[in-house]
C-alpha cells in the first residue's frame, strides 16, 4: 500500500481545482489606503482599503469587509465582502458574501447571493 505526503494530498482532494496556485501572483491594497484612477492587472487582486475609479484583472478580484469601490470592475471573478457601486462584468462569476454591499449592475455567467447580503441594481446572466 502506498501513501501520498500531505501536499500531494491536499492538491489531489484537499483544494477545488479553481483554488488559485501558490505560484500565482497576488495584491493587497490595505484599508489605509486610497487609489483614485484605473487599476489593471493580471494579478489576483484584493482590496480592503477605498478606490474611486474602474478596475480590469484577468483573474480574481476580492473587495474585503472594509473595502469600498465606486467605479466599473472587469474580471474573470469577483468576491465582493465589502462595498461596490458600479458595473461588475465577471465573466466567470460573481459572488456576494452576506456582509456585502452593492448597487449597479451585474453581467456575470455566475450569481452567488449569500442571505443578510444587500444587492440592489439589475442582473444580466449569460447562457
Amino acid at each position: 500500500m502506498a501513501f501520498n505526503s500531505a501536499s500531494q494530498r491536499e492538491t489531489q482532494i484537499g483544494k477545488p481545482s479553481s483554488y488559485p496556485s501558490e505560484n500565482t501572483s497576488r495584491s493587497y491594497l490595505g484599508k489605509s489606503m486610497q487609489i483614485k484612477g484605473k487599476i489593471s492587472s493580471d494579478e489576483l487582486l484584493t482590496i480592503d482599503g477605498k478606490v474611486i475609479g474602474n478596475i480590469q484583472l484577468t483573474k480574481t478580484l476580492t473587495i474585503g469587509k472594509n473595502g469600498f469601490v465606486e467605479g466599473d470592475i472587469t474580471a474573470e471573478s469577483v468576491r465582493l465582502e465589502g462595498e461596490l457601486e458600479g458595473v461588475i462584468n465577471a465573466s466567470n462569476k460573481l459572488e456576494l458574501s452576506s456582509q456585502g454591499k452593492f448597487s449597479g449592475t451585474v453581467k456575470s455567467e455566475k450569481l452567488v447571493i449569500e442571505e443578510g447580503a444587500m444587492f440592489k441594481g439589475k442582473i444580466n446572466i449569460d447562457d
